[in-house]
């Protein structure tokens, strides 16, 4: 069975992903897709993640809810530590070693997978499906050629493009905009219920749903 992993900090998660997600199953005829929201990102400041692990892991179990091929894992939120996508992989592996992996990253963050650890070792794991929007200049990803073994294992997807990213989601809720719609509906409601993202200072929680971020 072909399988898709799809990493991020989806802070928050929104239709873009969806979308990505949902095109290459298609392209590549992947059985079902696992969503891995990051707990602590390695290559992140943690004071740039806004949302706690738990907000952005519910989030995306709500944008999944409803699609039987889409699911979330919380590997990498319960590992309490920052995890790396090569040891990601290899344990999402052991637990079902008979599937065809796929990694699912957009082309801008392939392009510098020279700077991620072990890429090599990485890409003998899984094949890397680079995500791109029309228009892409696949010459970006040149330059890997000659850094990497198994640049033959980079596999480009060329995806609807949909513009929309976390930062101008959250630049709108901090100048009261709405973002129904940019956000599949239950992110919304987790937004709009526990008030994500509205002040400088990180939201765990509200309601009385407060939560412990991971460390």
């Amino acid at each position: 069975m072909k399988v898709g992993i799809f990493g991020g900090t989806f802070d928050p998660v929104h239709m873009g992903h969806m979308v990505i997600a949902e095109q290459v199953m298609g392209e590549l005829g992947l059985a079902r897709v696992v969503y891995v929201p990051g707990g602590i990102p390695p290559h992140k400041e943690a004071s740039s993640v806004r949302a706690s692990a738990e907000d952005r892991f519910e989030m995306v179990e709500a944008a999944v809810e409803g699609n039987e091929r889409f699911s979330v894992d919380r590997v990498e939120v319960d590992a309490g530590r920052p995890m790396y996508s090569v040891e990601t992989v290899q344990i999402l592996k052991e637990r079902a070693p008979d599937d065809e992996w796929f990694f699912i990253s957009g082309a801008d963050e392939v392009s510098n997978l020279l700077a991620w650890k072990d890429p090599d070792r990485l890409l003998e794991e899984v094949v890397m499906v680079a995500a791109t929007r029309p228009g892409f200049d696949l010459s970006k990803l040149g330059h890997l050629e000659a850094g990497l073994r198994n640049f033959d294992r980079i596999f480009p997807v060329e995806c609807t493009r949909v513009d929309i990213s976390a930062t101008g989601i959250r630049r709108r809720i901090l100048q009261g905009k709405s973002v129904r719609y940019l956000v599949p509906e239950g992110v919304y409601r987790i937004i709009s219920d526990r008030r994500l993202y509205e002040g400088d200072e990180k939201r765990s929680g509200q309601g009385g749903r407060l939560k412990e971020e991971t460390r």
